[in-house]
């Protein structure tokens, strides 16, 4: 979320410095004038403003967010340093505050692109297309064939070392 400071830091110190955050985030705003906006480019803010009138809370009426909101399924690599898997927990949380159900996904020992990028790219069986086609159906299915490898795992390997995800 982007209110979160501690997303800041980590951008910061992954190299996505914070005046930079701020501008991409905040449509140009800086210094103090941004901190203070930040929680509206946030959909964990926005869920947490809303409160009762998204359908969760104590008011939870049968009004709002939960029942316009299809299912939401959130999918992250365990070993992310780019967005912290956290941040796909805080979401969850949030939606679910607002009535939203939610299903999440970690993959152990993925990182940002791995599940969408590397893991197709090698073949085999794509763990992320099956919980997608498995979420989409509604039903935990059979595994889907494996994929062909569309480039050697030595090329994969070294462009893995290049990337900064």
């Amino acid at each position: 979320a982007p209110d979160d400071r501690r997303l800041v830091e980590h951008f910061d110190k992954k190299g996505l410095y914070r005046e930079l955050f701020w501008s991409i985030m905040e449509a140009g705003f800086s210094g103090s004038r941004a901190d203070e906006a930040l929680h509206r480019a946030s959909p964990v803010a926005i869920l947490r403003e809303c409160g009762a009138e998204c359908g969760g809370g104590s008011g939870g009426g049968s009004e709002g967010l939960a029942h316009t909101q299809p299912p939401v399924l959130l999918c992250h690599g365990s070993a992310d340093t780019s967005a912290p898997p956290s941040q796909s927990a805080d979401y969850a949380a949030a939606l679910r505050g607002a009535g939203v159900h939610v299903t999440e996904r970690y993959y152990s020992g993925k990182t940002h692109t791995d599940p969408f990028v590397t893991d197709p790219i090698l073949g085999g069986h794509d763990a992320l297309l099956e919980d997608i086609v498995a979420f989409v159906r509604g039903e935990r299915g059979d595994r889907l064939p494996a994929l062909p490898a569309l480039l050697p795992r030595l090329l994969v390997d070294i462009a893995r070392m290049m990337v900064p995800f």
